[in-house]
């Protein structure tokens, strides 16, 4: 037998308003009702959201090899010429900086002694448990136990490639003058003081590079002042909250939805709202309450009492008057169930909007770690270089700024990412939500929607065009309401009396019928009024559907965009980016003296820039979709429309990046 509940208690609204709600107004029925009466109607929206989402996650290929699963807490080691240990999921054998022995060219093979005394005395630097070391069982060492280890280096340029040095400075302890150092190529040392920084500028008046002035790598000294020339950098401990793992929990979207429904208040008030509104349709068809009292007339006729007894009065509606209010008010009342159900897609659209956002914000975080391992490598292998008299001193330095400034990128996306998942649970409903993992990827593919078939789901089920097609509904009652109005209500009246003005008295009664006679007042005003507002309310329609329609069209063009720029950016930017790096780097490893280190340093960091604008793009596409289901109204997100692959982010240390 079915439940009733969300059109229970109608029974007292007339006949025709309760076939007119069920038949025109399709208020649903069958479901269950809550215990809280207020709250009835909440039964009666959607029983799921997004409920294919855990499926498209699963073929969207989420055990992809480059989808990299949340780490536990990373502490990054202080830098002081150490490599940092390589972390699961962000540094890969396909190692960016690599480690192999090179001859400079022109140059004679190095002999045994020669690459005996270079391996002691690059490893007596600066001596540490993470200090670089090469070993045949490590695929990411190309050199083997007995070889220097050695990264890809400045060799000594000819007098020919001299000007391709931007900067030379004079170590100190020589007799130079620090405060006479030569800067710059020839071509423009025009003075000592051309190219020095304002002093208005923050750092300007730090003091100048002094190289150690005796080149011992076996001194304690002289590795004192290695590691005062190049400090460790503060460490840092990452949030177990920006990017948990799996053992923490994975949450599905449709969860979340699910959580929002049992928990939001806004659900919630557009439920009492709903029960308002029901309220008011059944007061609307309710007739008036008869009159009862006493009555006492011609006292003191004769010295008697007079007449003394009851009355009873009731007013009949004629003309189907109170059916046709119960109408008008049953339209208020599916229009309320109607933006019950608005409230229940904006509600569902704020989770999906931060659930992208979290999804972009922890591969960002990602993307920064793994650029982070990079920069702490580079700079580790730079010093020992420096250190080795192979580097300039100042090299290094250029290194640990974008340590430094690896590491701030790091910590803005792991606040990023906390911030994001608050956002998303404060949509739920539920701002402390525990912290956990969450399925799919931001890389997944995108339902790919029609213009045609756009427009057409939004005439049909739009809830704005239906409320706007109910209120012509109800003007046109309002309308029939306002010329019945006229017709005279019946008083009817009814009094028992007993006479008190003879003895022994009797009973009597009188009887009353009658009603308004409309003279002056025929309802002219409102008739004329109603009219007026049936023609507002038919216009309101296409107003409303062309208002609709245009934000579509913005809505539409912006998703269509992001979705041709995602698929174009892959191929005409991030694919090239990417073959430019491996050009550089197999070029830096095969001739060092055709390209200098910082232009591989340069190159890696564009990768990371257009790896992080390629993830913008994605990001700005899955909220161009987010924002299209909800002008369409869809439940299921994924079901939008035909599915559409985009390309995968490549991890900044995979194979697919680092060339072999």
């Amino acid at each position: 037998m079915p439940n009733r509940s969300c059109n229970r208690n109608q029974k007292s609204v007339h006949r025709g308003a309760l076939l007119w709600i069920l038949a025109a107004m399709a208020v649903p029925v069958g479901c269950k009702a809550p215990k809280t009466w207020a709250y009835r109607s909440l039964v009666c929206l959607p029983g799921s959201a997004d409920g294919t989402a855990s499926d498209y996650w699963s073929r969207c290929g989420s055990d992809s090899p480059n989808k990299q699963s949340p780490e536990p807490p990373i502490e990054h080691a202080p830098s002081t010429g150490e490599v940092p240990e390589r972390r699961e999921g962000i540094v890969t054998e396909g190692q960016a900086f690599r480690i192999q022995r090179l001859t400079p060219p022109g140059s004679p093979e190095t002999s045994d002694s020669q690459r005996t005394g270079t391996q002691d005395s690059a490893n007596n630097v600066l001596s540490s448990p993470g200090h670089l070391e090469t070993s045949s069982s490590d695929p990411r060492h190309v050199a083997g136990r007995d070889q220097p280890v050695r990264l890809a280096s400045h060799w000594s340029q000819p007098a020919a490639n001299a000007d391709r040095e931007s900067a030379v400075i004079t170590a100190g302890g020589t007799g130079a003058d620090p405060k006479e150092t030569q800067i710059g190529p020839s071509a423009l040392r025009t003075g000592k003081d051309s190219l020095r920084l304002p002093r208005e500028l923050p750092g300007a008046d730090a003091p100048p590079l002094v190289a150690p002035s005796k080149f011992d790598p076996d001194s304690p000294e002289y590795r004192d002042e290695i590691k005062r020339l190049y400090p460790a950098l503060p460490s840092t401990t990452s949030d177990p909250n920006a990017n948990p793992g799996p053992d923490s929990g994975i949450t599905g979207l449709e969860a979340l939805h699910q959580i929002a429904r049992e928990n939001h208040p806004g659900l919630r008030i557009a439920a009492a709202s709903v029960e308002a509104s029901r309220g008011l349709m059944i007061q609307a068809g309710l007739p008036p309450n008869p009159k009862m009292g006493y009555e006492a007339d011609t006292v003191r006729t004769l010295n008697t009492p007079g007449y003394k007894g009851a009355y009873l009065q009731q007013t009949i509606i004629t003309a189907r008057k109170l059916g046709l209010a119960a109408e008008a008010a049953a339209v208020d009342y599916a229009n309320a169930v109607i933006d019950q159900r608005k409230t229940w897609i904006n509600v569902t659209t704020d989770i999906r909007r931060a659930y992208f956002q979290v999804l972009a914000a922890r591969q960002r975080l990602i993307m920064a770690n793994a650029l982070l391992e990079l920069s702490e490598r580079a700079y580790a292998a730079q010093i020992q270089l420096a250190a080795g008299g192979e580097a300039a001193p100042f090299e290094p330095l250029q290194l640990r700024v974008l340590t430094t400034q690896a590491r701030a990128s790091s910590i803005r996306a792991e606040q990023e990412s906390i911030a994001a998942w608050r956002m998303m649970a404060a949509a739920t409903g539920v701002p402390d939500l525990e912290s956990t993992a969450l399925q799919g990827h931001i890389d997944c593919a995108v339902p790919v929607v029609s213009y045609d078939d756009a427009v057409e789901r939004l005439s049909a089920v739009h809830t704005d065009l239906q409320i706007a097609q109910n209120s012509i509904r109800k003007q046109q009652t309002l309308v029939t309401l306002a010329d019945r109005t006229p017709i005279p209500d019946l008083d009817v009246g009814f009094v028992l009396q007993r006479d008190y003005t003879f003895q022994p008295g009797g009973a009597t009664y009188n009887l009353m019928l009658g009603g308004a006679i409309p003279v002056f007042n025929r309802n002219q005003g409102n008739r004329i009024a109603a009219r007026a507002d049936l023609v507002k309310a038919s216009q309101n329609v296409t107003n409303t559907r062309n208002g609709l329609i245009s934000n579509l069209a913005s809505v539409y063009g912006v998703y269509e965009a992001n979705r041709q720029l995602a698929a174009s950016f892959r191929t005409d930017a991030l694919e090239d980016q990417v073959r430019a790096y491996r050009g550089i780097y197999e070029l830096y490893m095969a001739d060092p003296s055709a390209v200098s280190f910082n232009e591989v340093i340069v190159a890696q960091q564009t990768v990371a820039v257009v790896l992080n604008q390629y993830l913008d793009i994605l990001n700005a596409q899955w909220q161009s979709v987010v924002n299209l289901g909800e002008l369409l109204q869809v439940d299921d997100l994924f079901t939008m429309g035909k599915l559409e692959a985009v390309a995968e982010i490549p991890s900044l240390t995979s194979e697919s990046i680092t060339p072999e």
